[in-house]
């Protein structure tokens, strides 16, 4: 009964610590941090295009903003289906979407200093 109390908490503590490893790849087709940086930077210029324009109707609001997201794909080179499967990678790591939105926002700021807000 005593090496179960003591081998119970030591394999938990194993399993949390080798969770959370920081040599993790991410699975093959993932954005970079970088790119993930970029693309989210312009999905958030666009939604601010977008709610600037301040439209009463929720269906024009949606197709401008979907024709701007099908121009970022373009524009980026990117599928829907590789940025959503990079985009749930990422937001399943906290830690590293924290660092993604420190580039978005240091990205928006460079952009606003440089009158270049345009996607």
């Amino acid at each position: 009964m005593n090496f179960r109390n003591g081998i119970i908490p030591f394999l938990i503590l194993n399993l949390l610590f080798s969770s959370c490893s920081e040599d993790e790849k991410p699975p093959q087709g993932t954005f970079t941090e970088e790119q993930m940086a970029t693309i989210l930077t312009d999905i958030h210029l666009a939604e601010s295009r977008v709610n600037r324009l301040q439209l009463r109707s929720l269906d024009s609001s949606l197709m401008i903003f979907n024709k701007l997201k099908s121009d970022i794909w373009k524009k980026n080179k990117v599928d829907t289906l590789a940025y959503r499967e990079s985009y749930n990678y990422y937001m399943s790591r906290p830690e590293i979407m924290t660092r993604i939105y420190e580039k978005v926002t240091k990205k928006i700021e460079i952009r606003e200093k440089n009158n270049n807000i345009k996607l």
